[in-house]
């Protein structure tokens, strides 16, 4: 059976290290049941971000919603990133998104297979 979640439902994660970032999980085998992609929304204030990371075990696709980014992957390649832009990481490739711009950063991103906790155990 098909299930909507809107944001403005989901209270989400405050996360304050290394930079201040709300991350909001709409999609999960706990919010629908989904067990092979999970998605959801970050949003990082100007100046924050997401810390550089990499995920051993999934993609990660990205979509920029609102706010202006600047994207490093590990292999030195910079990206700017504004409304519209969607971007892949593949599974072990470390990167990071920060905030450039002077209001929130948004983007929505989704994880194929889903990340650990994302699924029920």
């Amino acid at each position: 059976m098909s299930t909507v979640v809107n944001e403005k439902d989901v209270e989400g994660t405050l996360k304050t290290e290394p930079w201040v970032r709300l991350s909001k999980v709409l999609i999960s085998e706990h919010s629908v049941g989904a067990k092979q992609v999970s998605m959801g929304i970050n949003i990082s204030e100007p100046g924050s971000g997401i810390p550089c990371h990499k995920h051993d075990t999934s993609e990660e696709a990205l979509y920029c919603v609102e706010g202006h980014g600047r994207l490093t992957m590990q292999n030195g390649d910079v990206y700017d990133i504004l409304p519209g832009a969607a971007f892949w990481n593949p599974m072990g490739v470390e990167h990071t998104l920060e905030n450039i711009g002077t209001t929130p950063l948004k983007v929505v991103w989704a994880y194929a297979p889903p990340l650990a906790d994302h699924l029920k155990k």
